[in-house]
């Protein structure tokens, strides 16, 4: 079945991994997923009270723009109808 290129970025947008794991690249996306909710853990627990309202959207956007990235790079990549290939070999 094709995917549709919107629905896979409102997903992305949503919830970072889950664009991933709608492509198929569930491993991937399951990965991205658990790094996103870290990132915020670590910044939430670790980095005191002003400096993490700094480091948190640098760190946590920086990566959410990456995987909105990923996706859209991982999207072009599959042609319609085509399962992804190896997610892990590039």
């Amino acid at each position: 079945m094709a995917k549709s290129l919107a629905l896979t970025i409102i997903l992305a947008v949503l919830i970072a991994g889950v664009g991933h794991i709608y492509l198929g690249y569930k491993k991937r996306g399951v990965i991205i997923l658990v790094v996103r909710i870290a990132i915020w853990l670590v910044i939430i627990w670790l980095v005191p009270f002003p400096i993490g309202w700094i480091i948190g959207p640098i760190f946590g956007g920086g990566f959410w723009l990456w995987q909105l990235i990923d996706v859209v790079r991982l999207y072009n990549k599959i042609k319609p109808g085509q399962a992804p290939i190896n997610q892990f070999k590039n």
